[in-house]
Formats: structure tokens, sequence, C-alpha cells
């Protein structure tokens, strides 16, 4: 589940990267350049599920606020659940180069071509 979402993530950004080099140069993308690609690892369901725990973590500080008119006790939940929440919205990213023995960057870039190259085609025959 994991590698394969990765993976979409990967073809979706090498899309926009060949649309990027189409209207700039002209130059077809290779392992290389996807290499230096970052993305977010990050699923959906765990980005939903830190940020779930970081507000859970925020309204209990709160809570603790109201409670106790302590901002030392409050302080520390409350700035733990903001740190949390920002974590999963960022979704921790890495390069994709980081990643090669996970995945084949070979297969990842054909299949980056084939989708970008079926997308102008698809493109073309409204046009047409």
């Amino acid at each position: 589940m994991g590698r394969n979402f990765i993976e979409k993530r990967i073809i979706s950004k090498g899309i926009e990267l060949c649309e990027r080099r189409i209207d700039s140069q002209g130059t077809p993308i290779t392992a290389d350049d996807l290499k230096n690609m970052e993305v977010r690892t990050f699923s959906p369901f765990i980005m939903i599920f830190y940020i779930i725990v970081g507000l859970a973590f925020a309204v209990f500080g709160i809570w603790v606020q109201i409670e106790t008119r302590s901002m030392i006790q409050s302080i520390l939940p409350v700035l733990f659940g903001v740190g949390n929440c920002a974590f999963a919205i960022h979704g921790r990213p890495r390069k994709v180069g980081d990643m090669s023995d996970e995945i084949d960057l070979m297969d990842l870039t054909a299949e980056i071509v084939k989708r970008f190259v079926a997308k102008q085609d698809a493109g073309r025959q409204r046009e047409g």
C-alpha cells in the first residue's frame, strides 16, 4: 500500500515535470530528473490520523488552560498538538533518490512518459 501510494505521487509529479519541460525546453525526463524530486511519503490516512491526534492534544491543552488557569501546564500539549498538525500537513517529504532501493526509477520514468504521452494524445484528439 505505502509503496504504491508513493509511486502514484511520483508519477503525478513526473507528469507535471514533463508539462513544464515541454513548455520550456522540450526535453524528456530521465531517471536522474526523478532523483531530484521530493514527494510526500504520508498517505492521506496517516495525515488525517496525525491531524486528529494533534487536534486532540490542542483541545486537551486548551481545556487544561480553562480548568487550571496555568499557562505552563497548558502550553506544552497545545504546542505538541499544533506541531503534530503541521507535521501531518507537511507530509514528511523525501527525495526520490533516497528511495531508489525501494522503487524502480526506470520503470517509473517509463510509466510517467507513457501516461504523459497518453494525456497529450487525448488533448490532441479533443482539439481535432
